[in-house]
């Protein structure tokens, strides 16, 4: 194997692929990204057995086909170093992966390719075409919501579901649950899949904020994404997510209006003095008037009261600061419209004028 690049066509290929290789190395060759040189391009494939990557770019020019695997951390932080528009030179001998350019040389230890645990899906695949922006930003604004390492492992990803032409994600922690919906098109699709947390984290970090379409092909075990330059596989979770159809708090609600740049900054001013573990806040809600209150086992405390739209009747309730702040960062827009059901239930937090976000935060007591 012997091609010559330069270090802007294929960095981003390497860093997406390490990214999803396996960094433990109980097996070797999952720490390893394969390289293999394919019609004039360059295929990296990285796997840990769960999800798996293929990214593809250009090359300036092959002058003899191969592949092996080598490092995954070492490659892609080597290559982020090289200089800036200057060819480098690729070539495999006897074992040994060589990278040069013009004042610089370096030799790699490789692992043979022939045993690279590639993820075969056999098994049909119903196809779905949707903007890459719209896939990137149902996932970004239900990701914080996931569990990390839940019992209940059916929570530790997102349940991504299908109906006709809607598109929705889902996420719980079983404290807060995130909700995000959009139009995809029209599908005659009807599918209920969870996809694992790391394959949710690393494809909102892959897609492409842009207006690029991508085929989202869903199977009973794997879900595949693929563009133009990358084809990325996961398995799914196989178990029954919960209805969260039932975690929406029913009843006549109390509606109040935010500016949520006032509540980011005063959050963040009671989260200093609030109890380190349980992170929690008051809500006192009065007339047009709404006071928060935070305090901690040494007997600090943190008061401020902020001007809010809101005529419902006198309200006291408690949330985790954490909670509240993770959803407010996922608000694009300058208004916050809360509902409150009572002292024991819990809240829906949405963008002032939007339906398709729904975010619900479980009371704390204080």
């Amino acid at each position: 194997m012997k091609f010559i690049t330069e270090k802007s066509l294929i960095v981003d290929s390497l860093q997406n692929a390490a990214a999803v290789a396996e960094r433990r190395q109980t097996i070797p060759i999952l720490a390893n990204l394969r390289l293999r040189t394919t019609e004039g391009r360059l295929e990296v494939t990285a796997t840990d057995l769960e999800i798996q990557i293929k990214s593809y770019s250009d090359l300036v020019e092959v002058q003899e086909d191969g592949e092996t695997t080598v490092s995954a951390r070492k490659m892609s932080e080597l290559c982020r170093s090289l200089p800036e528009g200057e060819n480098v030179i690729f070539s495999l001998s006897n074992g040994k992966l060589t990278v040069s350019s013009s004042n610089f040389h370096a030799d790699f230890a490789t692992i043979s390719s022939d045993d690279f645990p590639e993820i075969e899906i056999n098994e049909e695949l119903s196809p779905l075409v949707v903007k890459s922006a719209l896939l990137k930003r149902i996932l970004s604004k239900t990701s914080f919501s996931m569990a990390s390492q839940d019992v209940r492992y059916y929570l530790n990803g997102m349940l991504l579901e299908i109906q006709g032409d809607k598109l929705n994600g889902v996420a719980t922690d079983g404290h807060r649950l995130a909700f995000s919906s959009a139009k995809s098109g029209n599908s005659e699709l009807d599918v209920r899949n969870i996809l694992p947390r790391k394959a949710v984290l690393e494809l909102a970090k892959l897609l492409s904020p842009g207006e690029t379409e991508v085929n989202l092909l869903i199977g009973p075990s794997y879900v595949e994404v693929k563009t133009e330059n990358l084809s990325f596989s996961s398995k799914l979770i196989d178990g029954k997510y919960p209805d969260y159809d039932k975690v929406f708090p029913t009843g006549n609600p109390l509606p109040l209006e935010i500016d949520k740049e006032t509540l980011q900054a005063a959050l963040s001013r009671a989260s200093v003095l609030s109890n380190e573990k349980y992170r929690g806040v008051r809500f006192q809600l009065s007339a047009n008037k709404l006071k928060l209150t935070a305090n901690n086992p040494e007997q600090e405390s943190a008061e401020e009261e902020l001007n809010v739209d809101y005529s419902g009747t006198d309200l006291e309730v408690g949330f985790n600061i954490g909670y509240l702040l993770d959803v407010l960062n996922s608000i694009e827009g300058n208004s916050v419209n809360f509902e409150f059901y009572g002292e024991d239930s819990s809240c829906i937090i949405k963008e002032k004028g939007s339906e398709d976000d729904v975010y619900v935060i479980m009371p704390m007591r204080l």
